[in-house]
């Protein structure tokens, strides 16, 4: 038992710093969690164009994501991340003052575009100041962190959302303005570990050793062709995640109208406590297995979860899929944030992972578009859409197993202590 915690120490004080950041703003993720029901009984739209909405909005967030990344490996990663929390907090004041309309909606849109933006820099951030050995226990941390202040504020969510919706938007606020507030003051980019030359080789795999940064992203790939396939394969294996952020709270509200929002809002807390109790577990457990192992494991718990969704809305078949589904959410985690770290040159982090959020961005609004034609065509067939799915992600498992063995030709160095 000592160990599920005595395993995180030793890490610089700014991954701690960033852990504590990760879970104040998580305690104020009032919004997100609600989106679709604050779309179709707040503003009263249809499922289909609700859904319609979404996925035009994450279109927008393509070329953000890939501007993200150009950031945080030009300019300091901090910076970045103080001056998009900044932009975030002023719209969802914004949200609380202003009448509930469309607009509030587009507000709400262009807040979570800055979280786009600064995603990158915040990924590579943590990367910075960790090694390449202790890269699975910093993303762990700071995972485990988001859902313990996710606990809370899923639960608030839910009993907010039905009279206290401005409320919800002025804490969300106030919350991402002290986890700015502790990065400004406590994290220093003169700590990070590519500042220490004398031990770079310690610090970093050679996989990921500083290369010039006028070198294309495009070149990185042609190198390491495995890593554009995980990321395109990575997309289809998130599509029964996607499914579930949207297809799960639209059949709560057919079945219980705005009670559904609270019934939800358990959901997302339980989907929090399942991940803080079991993070530090699997950690440790799985510690021996390389990232692909991890996120095979990881999608099948995704789909076994997915599928205890499918069957109905009764209340005890959604926990007992919640915590298949988030048991496989913790996993994925492990397996699939890490890999591009350990792999990519720490001088194109930003751009590589400005990429990846662009192609699974691509996805999610790929799936969010389907989602709504399907809800059209179907007549809102939910039990259809879920198996449809289900299947996808089945075919994503097999493509990663493919992927094993090249990923071991490319980097077998990663896979010398296995």
């Amino acid at each position: 038992m000592k160990q599920l915690f005595t395993q995180y120490a030793g890490l610089k004080r700014e991954v701690y710093i960033l852990f504590i950041g990760k879970l104040v703003t998580a305690m104020g993720s009032f919004v997100w969690p609600m989106l679709t029901f604050f779309l179709t009984t707040k503003l009263g739209l249809d499922d289909g164009t609700a859904t319609l909405l979404i996925a035009t909005a994450s279109v927008l967030s393509f070329p953000a994501a890939l501007l993200g990344g150009k950031l945080a490996d030009r300019f300091s990663r901090k910076n970045i991340i103080i001056v998009f929390d900044v932009l975030t907090i002023s719209f969802y004041f914004l949200a609380a003052i202003l009448p509930l309309t469309i607009g509030t909606a587009a507000l709400l849109f262009l807040a979570g575009l800055f979280q786009t933006i600064e995603s990158p820099a915040y990924d590579a951030l943590n990367a910075d100041f960790s090694t390449s050995q202790q890269r699975v226990k910093a993303y762990s941390l700071s995972y485990l962190g988001f859902n313990l202040g996710f606990v809370v504020g899923a639960s608030v969510s839910g009993l907010l959302f039905e009279k206290f919706v401005r409320l919800a938007f002025c804490l969300n606020g106030v919350a991402i303005g002290i986890s700015t507030l502790l990065i400004t003051l406590f994290v220093h980019t003169k700590n990070a570990v590519s500042n220490d030359t004398a031990q770079l080789e310690k610090n970093y795999s050679e996989y990921e050793m500083p290369v010039d940064e006028k070198i294309s992203i495009l070149t990185v790939l042609r190198q390491r062709p495995v890593l554009l396939f995980m990321m395109l394969v990575g997309c289809i294996a998130s599509m029964p995640s996607n499914l579930a952020g949207i297809l799960l709270p639209l059949q709560l509200k057919d079945a219980m109208g705005e009670a559904g929002a609270t019934i939800y809002g358990y959901l997302n807390s339980l989907n929090g406590f399942v991940v803080i109790l079991f993070t530090p577990i699997f950690t440790v457990l799985l510690r021996r297995l390389t990232e692909i192992p991890k996120t095979i494991i990881g999608l099948m718990l995704f789909i076994a979860g997915v599928g205890f969704f499918s069957l109905n809305t009764a209340v005890a078949v959604l926990f007992v899929g919640m915590f298949v589904f988030t048991l496989g959410e913790v996993v994925t985690v492990l397996g699939h944030n890490p890999y591009n770290s350990r792999r990519v040159p720490a001088s194109h982090r930003g751009r590589i992972g400005g990429l990846s959020t662009v192609v699974h961005s691509v996805c999610n609004s790929a799936t969010q578009y389907i989602i709504s034609f399907m809800l059209i065509l179907t007549g809102s067939n939910y039990r259809l859409i879920w198996l449809v799915f289900i299947l996808c992600g089945l075919v994503a498992a097999g493509l990663y197993g493919l992927l094993y063995r090249p990923d071991k030709r490319t980097f077998p160095k990663l896979y010398e202590k296995q």
